[in-house]
């Protein structure tokens, strides 16, 4: 028998989502669940639209972050099993049905996610693998997109933990109580993610905080697999096709501002530096720095304080 479960959510600012959320979880293929989403503090029109659902929501008069929004709606589950995911993911009919009977075997279980933004890809490998992860292998985190595990052990663990990693971290944890954390390709999450480049950026670098302390506190690291910060040979090549389009560019320019008419020349070279902004800025995003300064997180937060340091008005 499949035994009931909790689903908590974390919630904030996310009304547009809500609606096709509930709808989402309303229509899973399970015999007994039940929908707990706690509003942590919204300042959009969340808090209302949440009192229109059937479901239980907790609404929060202070923001505590979604780690702490998580362990009061897991407190407040009337149910042993619990299953996370986000406010912004949408879950396959059959995803408890899916992963829950790994729970007889296993302490948690983590499925499938898809994620919308590339660099969340790459930063969960194991999430997108096709299929179940071998034994020399092992999956060392699962994601809160997508995740299930009974109550008791929330309990012995201490639940989350105040790191924006906060998943990271809760399952390094559990790996060095010796618990078994179990990877498996179905119990598909789909984890939209949206956000303009400034929240993208604002994220990264909190990242880069929070990985390089929970790495330094748990002596673990997401990969075991090393990666150079930069793609040498990548760049190089990028490099040697920005040269040649400036040479072209320096020509082309030289060439109309002899033959054709000045205010035509300023013109193409408006247009000019329009494409080429473009062409680094897909240079950039292919190369990846972003994620890649991530990945040496250590070195990245020191540059973060560095600059918060720098930022700080002097007295």
């Amino acid at each position: 028998m499949l035994e009931p479960v909790s689903i908590v959510i974390p919630i904030k600012n996310r009304a547009n989502y809500l609606p096709n959320l509930v709808k989402n979880l309303s229509n899973l293929n399970y015999p007994q669940y039940e929908i707990i989403i706690v509003d942590d503090c919204s300042t959009d029109n969340t808090k209302d639209l949440l009192k229109q659902y059937p479901i239980r929501n907790i609404s929060l008069e202070k923001s505590v972050g979604s780690a702490k929004a998580r362990n009061i709606g897991i407190k407040e589950a009337r149910n042993e099993i619990i299953a996370l995911t986000d406010s912004d993911c949408f879950v396959s009919r059959n995803w408890l049905r899916d992963l829950v009977p790994y729970l007889n075997t296993n302490d948690a279980v983590g499925g499938k996610v898809i994620f919308s933004d590339d660099i969340e890809n790459k930063i969960n490998p194991s999430m997108t693998r096709k299929t179940v992860l071998s034994e020399d292998s092992p999956v060392n985190f699962l994601n809160t997109s997508n995740m299930v595990f009974k109550k008791s052990l929330w309990s012995l663990t201490s639940g989350f933990l105040t790191y924006r990693l906060e998943d990271v971290e809760f399952s390094w944890r559990l790996l060095k109580g010796g618990y078994k954390l179990f990877y498996v390709p179905k119990g598909l999450v789909f984890h939209h993610g949206t956000r303009n480049p400034i929240q993208n950026f604002k994220k990264y670098l909190q990242y880069g905080k929070s990985y390089s302390r929970i790495s330094f506190i748990h002596k673990m690291h997401i990969s075991n697999k090393t990666e150079a910060i930069f793609d040498n040979k990548a760049i190089w090549n990028y490099l040697k096709l920005v040269m040649i389009l400036i040479g072209l560019y320096i020509a082309l320019f030289i060439c109309f501002l002899t033959v054709f008419n000045i205010s035509f020349s300023i013109s193409f070279l408006t247009v000019s530096v329009f494409l080429f902004s473009y062409l680094i800025f897909r240079i950039m995003k292919k190369i990846n720095i972003l994620f890649r300064l991530y990945k040496l997180s250590f070195f990245f937060s020191i540059v973060v304080y560095m600059l918060i340091f720098m930022l700080k008005p002097q007295h």
